[in-house]
């Protein structure tokens, strides 16, 4: 698939139309949008100057006003002005009719009808304006997602081919930052649980920590492309084909992760969320007869909805009154008790009915490289547990 626009004309207007039924529903009639994640997702552009999270406030801030008219507004410090009249010069807005103008280094916050952070509540419709797909299932965004996830996937699989023992984590980390690198992708998190670091449910890189024969490896990447995030995990054998026994604990996280990922439908409230994670885990540890495995609902955090704002818009709480968007994406990632394997799936809320859970794997006719289960009458293809140096590209 040839790589995807970073914004399209259709996909822009129907992001301002999202944005204004959001301003209007709320009584407002312009928002600031000052943070990398947002502003992406707004122009199809880069903004940072440094490697920073998309949810960070960035270089480059605007004003979208939707009435009177509809309008743009760019804010920087100076020294970013001249950057921002190529921004303004070459942007999908002049295709649609938009007029743009260089408001100086800061807006007026005080201006009725603004959505800004000084309001309460400001993060949460930031949150419903950028989050949900603008076109659903479709469009633009979507051929970004779905390019992303297939690259992302094949790149993780390209650096499980590299690994051999006597690697450390820096060799590891160089290899994932070129193979994502060189497919115009860039890197939001980067973990790796090599040799000793089995039990770290997040495994931050030890330069000096290294592969070892008879290990599961875990590569653990939060991949971006313009306003388009991966959350992925692969588990990497080394030397040896996966045993029986991590093959059912795996399979059995891949259960209880798919009824979790049930759950994740429009108007979901997190807490709800939350607290089904401990009868879903019960549930398989019964069926498959693993003791102890229902410890796993609560050994890694409950995942939750992922978005331009950044890898995750939050992480779901006990006591969270969050909902889920429809159209919003999801990833989950839980870790088990008895061999600490690890499985991670994404998703995307419909408006009605279960979610669409994402096929990672449409480049692929290798079947070591997933596993492939029944689920909502389909046939979907997870992740698994494959060995390094064994397979083609």
């Amino acid at each position: 698939m040839q790589r995807p626009l970073p914004i399209t004309k259709v996909e822009f207007c129907a992001k301002i139309k999202h944005l204004e039924d959001v301003l209007e529903s709320n009584g407002y009639t312009e928002a600031y949008l000052c943070s990398e994640g947002a502003m992406r997702w707004l122009t199809g552009m880069r903004h940072q100057v440094v490697d920073i999270s998309p949810n960070a406030p960035t270089t480059v801030q605007a004003i979208v006003t939707v009435h009177p008219q509809r309008t743009i507004s760019f804010f920087s410090e100076p020294w970013e002005s001249a950057r921002v009249g190529d921004i303004m010069a070459k942007g999908i807005w002049n295709d649609c009719g938009i007029a743009v103008s260089y408001g100086g280094s800061a807006p007026d916050f005080s201006r009725p009808g603004l959505l800004s952070p000084t309001l309460a509540g400001y993060a949460e419709l930031e949150r419903s304006i950028v989050s949900p797909l603008a076109e659903g299932t479709t469009g633009n965004q979507w051929e970004k997602l779905m390019w992303l996830i297939g690259e992302s996937r094949k790149a993780l699989v390209e650096v499980a081919r590299l690994l051999r023992p006597g690697m450390t984590g820096w060799d590891v980390r160089s290899a994932i930052y070129e193979a994502y690198h060189r497919r115009h992708i860039e890197m939001n998190l980067v973990m790796l649980g090599l040799s000793g670091m089995q039990r770290h449910a997040h495994p931050v890189i030890e330069d000096d920590s290294v592969v070892q024969d008879g290990d599961v490896v875990k590569l653990v990447v939060g991949a971006r492309y313009f306003d388009m995030i991966h959350s992925a995990s692969q588990l990497v054998a080394i030397g040896r084909e996966p045993s029986g026994q991590e093959l059912r604990v795996h399979r059995a996280l891949q259960e209880a992760t798919l009824a979790y990922a049930d759950r994740y439908r429009s108007g979901a409230v997190e807490s709800d969320l939350y607290r089904s994670l401990g009868p879903i885990f019960q549930s398989v540890a019964k069926k498959h007869a693993l003791e102890g495995f229902e410890q796993s609902a609560y050994l890694h955090h409950g995942g939750g909805p992922l978005s331009p704002l950044g890898s995750r818009d939050f992480v779901v709480t006990e006591q969270g009154t969050r909902t889920i968007f429809p159209y919003a994406q999801f990833a989950l990632n839980p870790v088990d008790t008895l061999q600490y394997l690890k499985f991670e799936l994404q998703g995307v809320a419909l408006p009605s009915g279960p979610p669409l859970i994402l096929d990672e794997f449409t480049w692929c006719d290798d079947a070591r490289l997933y596993e492939t289960v029944h689920w909502q009458s389909e046939l979907l293809r997870l992740p698994t547990i494959i060995t390094n140096g064994d397979h083609p590209q």
